[in-house]
């Protein structure tokens, strides 16, 4: 049955998060949430999950949709994902960037039942302008970028078919 608006995918995509962090993260605590009515700096400040986090993440006045945290003795990443009704746009990936950009995730994900638009495909496909996906670089020549896919309502996933993105450690490349 089809979502009738965002805040119904939530639960569903932090099911999916949580089971994906696990397999990529097994050996470390795996927590989830539905932050998409709280910031991320408040998020965390309630939770009392800052420990291991930059000292910026107290600025972190970001909604983002759902966030993981995969937590071990000597470090904690995130994980977001931003949700999508509609086809993910440019304004929606703009948005994923800037969410992105300033809490540098381990994993980035914006996702839509409808996939992604006609003019991002173009763009990262045709146009091969994968660079607009990136948030973080690393001296070494590599990069974080944010996947974008469709999401399989019937499947309760991403549909790995349609993953977009440069980051070879999450998905592969285009």
């Amino acid at each position: 049955m089809p979502f009738l608006n965002e805040k119904e995918m939530y639960p569903v995509v932090c099911e999916w998060l949580e089971k994906y962090l696990k397999s990529k993260h097994p050996r470390a605590e795996v927590r989830v949430f539905d932050t998409s009515q709280r910031s991320l700096a408040r998020v965390i400040s309630d939770t009392g999950l800052s420990k291991n986090l930059p000292p910026e993440w107290q600025s972190w006045d970001i909604y983002v949709d759902v966030v993981g945290f995969v937590i071990t003795s000597k470090s904690t990443s995130l994980a977001l994902v931003e949700c999508k009704l509609n086809s993910i746009t440019l304004s929606h990936l703009s948005q994923t960037i800037g969410y992105s950009r300033v809490a540098l995730p381990l994993y980035s994900f914006v996702v839509s039942p409808r996939g992604a638009s006609a003019a991002i495909v173009s763009l990262l496909k045709t146009h091969r302008r994968i660079d607009v996906l990136e948030y973080q670089w690393f001296k070494d020549g590599t990069s974080r970028a944010i996947v974008v896919a469709k999401w399989d309502e019937s499947a309760k996933t991403i549909d790995l078919g349609t993953m977009l993105s440069s980051d070879r450690t999450t998905v592969g490349r285009l």
